[in-house]
């Protein structure tokens, strides 16, 4: 059992769960970024969310008896396909690979090593490198981002999105306690995702960039309008946190500078009023 301290991390089971929808061009060096790390003791479970492409063919020709398929029936979004990876899941420890992504060998000992060294803590992420299609890359979290990264995380993650998905290595337990990804969100899940568990649990943080990030075409993290209607949404769902600690006009306004430069500051500006006017459940 890893429930709590141990002198060797390598006996805990890790699941690894990768969501994937039609990304058979990338998912095979995603899954061998995950295969190939230095820390054996894992499995890697490919939940495929109603693909239409080559994705089972490119599951099906890597022999690895670590790896589990998952076939959905139908397109249900990421949300719901990392939920059922983490219910079939049979590791105490989780991590998420996204299906265009790459890990450096190194990520999952490195993380493991730093909660044997850091066992308070429930997470432990890591900085990552966003490459952007143009070919720059950016270190994420930022050099000047606002707040801790570390311990109580909660109000750095009021204002900033930090945690990135596939840096995420966390307890299951912790995961079923706070209820797992909010389904019906196709964009900021995950950070929604790292502010309800930073709300609870303890996060630490490992300085280097362990993963590659792709943005590719078509990714929903380019998608503007579905940024800005979740991006209100969660205004809504923490308007009482960000009012007690003096955030809400920051984070209002940094919502408000994007919608300007991306030319929709009036829809948004009305989306937002129509939500924070509109009682009950937004979603």
């Amino acid at each position: 059992m890893c429930g709590g301290y141990t002198d060797k991390p390598e006996e805990c089971l890790i699941s690894v769960v990768i969501p994937t929808y039609n990304r058979a061009e990338y998912l095979e060096r995603s899954i061998k970024s995950v295969l190939n790390q230095n820390y054996k003791n894992l499995e890697v479970l490919i939940v495929d969310d109603g693909s239409t492409d080559r994705t089972e063919e490119v599951v099906t020709s890597l022999s690895d008896e670590r790896l589990r398929y998952i076939r959905q029936a139908c397109n249900q979004g990421a949300p719901v396909a990392r939920n059922k990876g983490v219910a079939c899941a049979k590791g105490e420890w989780v991590a998420f690979q996204d299906s265009d992504d790459c890990w450096h060998s190194d990520k999952l000992s490195r993380q493991m090593s730093y909660w044997q060294q850091h066992s308070e803590y429930s997470m432990i992420y890591s900085a990552y490198q966003l490459r952007r299609i143009n070919g720059d890359t950016v270190r994420v979290p930022y050099a000047e981002t606002w707040g801790n990264l570390e311990g109580d995380i909660f109000q750095t993650l009021l204002v900033n999105n930090t945690v990135g998905t596939p840096t995420m290595l966390f307890r299951r337990q912790c995961f079923q306690e706070i209820g797992g990804f909010r389904e019906g969100m196709e964009c900021l899940e995950d950070w929604d995702f790292s502010l309800r568990f930073a709300e609870k649990y303890k996060i630490g943080f490992v300085e280097e960039p362990l993963v590659d990030a792709f943005l590719v075409s078509g990714g929903i993290s380019s998608n503007v309008g579905k940024f800005c209607l979740n991006r209100c949404r969660m205004i809504v769902w923490y308007k009482k946190q960000l009012l007690d600690r003096g955030l809400f006009d920051r984070v209002v306004g940094d919502l408000v500078k994007r919608a300007k430069d991306w030319g929709i500051l009036e829809q948004v500006e009305a989306m937002l009023t129509l939500m924070l006017t509109t009682p009950g459940d937004i979603m």
